[in-house]
């Protein structure tokens, strides 16, 4: 079990069945059933995998209630790993959503 938290203190656990739960966590999540984007932070649980795309690791996640997905781009910051996403447009400015380990 990994335990992430925003500057916002919204926290995000992952668990090593592929499970998760999130609690006012902060991100870029889409929603697929009104095609488009929702950015406001999230609390529920759902699914998520780790992926390799193009070489950059990622966690994409699934909220099992209402399918909206997003996902987390992985870096690390010296010793520290972080996920990280844009939240809305990256072209307007808008502060980017980071988690860090707790």
């Amino acid at each position: 079990m990994t335990l992430w938290t925003d500057t916002h203190g919204g926290t995000l656990e992952l668990k090593p069945d592929g499970t998760f739960t999130a609690d006012d966590v902060c991100g870029n999540f889409f929603s697929f059933d009104v095609d488009e984007l929702e950015n406001e932070p999230r609390s529920g649980s759902g699914t998520w995998r780790d992926s390799d795309w193009k070489g950059q690791t990622s966690v994409d996640m699934s909220f099992k209630a209402d399918g909206v997905s997003f996902g987390y781009e992985a870096l690390r910051d010296g010793k520290t790993l972080k996920l990280w996403t844009y939240v809305g447009d990256p072209d307007e400015g808008r502060p980017l959503c980071i988690l860090t380990p707790r």
